[in-house]
């Protein structure tokens, strides 16, 4: 009584699945997304620091957004509206702590290498490398636009 082949690798293959599937094995996923890749690398450079990771919200996600659009109009990176960004989240949330990295990086187009070196310059900005790595922040938003030769990035952290 001896069984197919291809029925012995199917069961074979089913089980190494299932085994690494209850041992918690994540293969290593692209991340393809605009915001999933500086999200990933802010998460990496917290956890090296011994920092929970950030989760996203999609109301950070849209206010990160419109200013770096607002950036890439002027050609310029800034902080300006951030007050008024401050409060719409305190409004709408109840959220008492925010802060904000900006960053106008040169790059034609945006990849995981710019999302690396967008957080490898914030790391070495004062300012925004306590922001970057306070663990008080909980949640964030990331707004990316590409234009006139240059990556303008946005994140905003809250608690």
């Amino acid at each position: 009584m001896y069984l197919p082949l291809w029925i012995a690798l199917a069961f074979i293959f089913v089980f190494v699945s299932l085994m690494l599937y209850l041992l918690k094995y994540r293969p290593h996923r692209r991340i393809i997304s605009f915001k999933g890749r500086l999200l990933h690398e802010s998460n990496k450079a917290r956890r090296k620091h011994g920092v929970q990771p950030l989760g996203r919200t999609k109301l950070l996600d849209k206010l990160s957004a419109q200013h770096s659009k607002s950036m890439a109009r002027r050609k310029h990176c800034d902080h300006s509206g951030f007050n008024h960004r401050a409060n719409t989240v305190k409004k709408m949330t109840g959220l008492s702590s925010i802060a904000e990295n900006c960053y106008m990086f040169p790059a034609r187009e945006y990849n995981f290498h710019v999302a690396h070196k967008l957080v490898e310059g914030w790391l070495k900005s004062p300012g925004h490398r306590v922001n970057l790595l306070n663990g008080e922040f909980k949640r964030t938003g990331i707004g990316i636009c590409v234009k006139h030769g240059y990556v303008y990035a946005t994140q905003i952290f809250s608690n």
